[in-house]
């Protein structure tokens, strides 16, 4: 009897295929997608809303000739006589813009040009919306200018203009305020003379206090622009009375 043989079937491996690459990226990101893209919203929506303030709260302009004052210098007390001949103090100048300057009725040059500027200036305002400053004359002659002279004078430029006058010592508190060197050339009684002084423009806000000023030369066209970005500024970054708003 021959023995049997016995036949073993050859073993079948299994093989499994690899992964590709990009399939075991898929898998291993695929939880974490939807983490990123709220991160990445996220992060959008906030520079968004800081883009949108930062273009809100964009710097007020810069005047082009004037000098900006900060902080404003508070204008101190006075008591003076307008060219109506009644009391004017520092407290007037509150509730609106003014251009303050000093000089005298009987100014050769600095005087009379500065102030043609000036009513140029109002005369050619073309922004109706928002009011034109109040220009107002302080006399550093006190001797000569009275209040009919000086209402007289400033007639010949503009009627709307204010005009001021007083003793050396009552005007002294804004001349020091405001270093204003003024000195009376020496004369005998009876004869002309004139009186040295600057021809700088100070800007007054509403609350009576120094915000800019304009150095010569001075130009209408430059003053009415640079007095908008002035009182942009000012509004702006220091007004918090509406009144102010003048």
């Amino acid at each position: 009897m021959r023995p049997v043989r016995r036949f073993s079937s050859p073993r079948r491996e299994t093989r499994i295929a690899p992964i590709p690459p990009r399939v075991r990226a898929d898998r291993g990101t695929r939880g974490r997608a939807p983490l990123r893209q709220a991160r990445t919203a996220g992060i959008a929506a906030l520079l968004g809303a800081l883009c949108a303030v930062s273009c809100s709260q964009s710097p007020p302009p810069v005047p082009v000739a004037a000098t900006l004052l900060e902080p404003p210098l508070q204008l101190p007390e006075v008591s003076l006589t307008d060219k109506a001949g009644e009391a004017f103090t520092t407290e007037l100048l509150n509730g609106r813009f003014n251009l303050l300057f000093f000089g005298f009725t009987h100014c050769p040059d600095i005087c009379p040009l500065t102030l043609a500027v000036l009513a140029r200036m109002g005369a050619e305002w073309n922004t109706p919306h928002i009011d034109v400053p109040q220009v107002v004359l302080v006399s550093v002659d006190p001797a000569r200018d009275d209040p009919e002279r000086i209402d007289a004078y400033l007639g010949h430029f503009d009627p709307a203009f204010q005009g001021v006058t007083g003793p050396r010592e009552a005007m002294d508190p804004w001349l020091k305020a405001l270093g204003v060197a003024v000195h009376v050339d020496p004369h005998a009684d009876g004869e002309p003379y004139t009186v040295t002084h600057n021809s700088t423009v100070y800007v007054i806000g509403p609350g009576a206090e120094l915000i800019a000023v304009f150095s010569p030369p001075h130009d209408a066209a430059v003053i009415a622009a640079d007095f908008l970005r002035i009182r942009d500024h000012y509004l702006r970054t220091h007004a918090a009375d509406p009144s102010a708003s003048s």
